[in-house]
């Protein structure tokens, strides 16, 4: 199993920047469930975007991405990331 902070260099392009959030649980659309790890990522390359990712668990790196925004956007993210990790009691480190 891979174990955070993870390597997000082959998604990265010259310019961009990964920040690691922390670990918590996570529920998507389709009512899957688990624990990820979450980074935050600013894009440079085509524009600015910032996206909220979260790395799957497992033997390889398969980074899912929650929510992309134009521009940067990395402390509106980020405040909401730990805002919804501490209303369900999740860890904020």
């Amino acid at each position: 199993m891979l174990t955070a902070p993870h390597d997000l260099t082959p998604w990265l392009a010259p310019g961009d920047e990964a920040q690691h959030l922390g670990g918590r649980a996570w529920t998507d659309a389709t009512g899957r469930s688990g624990w990820a790890e979450f980074y935050l990522v600013l894009h440079q390359a085509d524009g600015v975007w910032t996206h909220l990712c979260r790395v799957a668990a497992g033997a390889r790196l398969e980074l899912v991405l929650v929510r992309a925004v134009p521009g940067d956007s990395r402390h509106a993210l980020r405040d909401a990331f730990f805002a919804q990790s501490l209303a369900n009691g999740a860890p904020r480190d």
